[in-house]
């Protein structure tokens, strides 16, 4: 019983137990988007939510979430598995600060933090599907309706 009454105290795991269930119903919601292919993936908006919490410890349940979100949509959608992470490492080691320093406006950060998410998660799938002799991503036009569904989403949740 003293288990139960801690946990409705501490607020750590209300919020955790929060994020959890979004994840379940974001899960849901990707096995939509394999139904209706107009419906985005929210890609962009789970690398903003990474890469804009990346800084800060106490996030770290909601990162590893959004990575598993993210390994989910990998599956699904036929890309490489696994590649996200080397993406995300390129692009906070590389590009991340640059795009920070250069644009004051969070909506221009968010719009082109969102933009290379795709564009560079694209090119990242390319390289490797060309090294590892594997099918070839198709890039289509509705990656940019899911990229400007997904800077909308951002913009007005994060």
């Amino acid at each position: 019983m003293q288990i139960f009454s801690s946990m409705q105290r501490n607020s750590l795991y209300k919020t955790n137990l929060k994020y959890f269930f979004i994840f379940l119903l974001l899960i849901v919601y990707e096995s939509l988007t394999s139904i209706y292919l107009y419906l985005s993936p929210l890609y962009g908006v789970a690398f903003y939510f990474i890469v804009k919490h990346i800084y800060e410890k106490e996030y770290f349940f909601r990162i590893i979430l959004a990575f598993l979100y993210i390994f989910v949509i990998e599956i699904d959608k036929g890309f490489i598995p696994l590649s996200f992470l080397l993406f995300v490492a390129i692009y906070y080691f590389f590009i991340i600060d640059k795009i920070d320093k250069f644009f004051n406006d969070k909506y221009y950060r968010i719009f082109f933090h969102i933009l290379n998410a795709y564009i560079g998660y694209y090119l990242i799938n390319l390289i490797l599907a060309y090294l590892f002799d594997f099918k070839l991503p198709s890039f289509d036009i509705k990656y940019f309706l899911y990229i400007i569904t997904d800077f909308l989403i951002a913009a007005v949740l994060l």
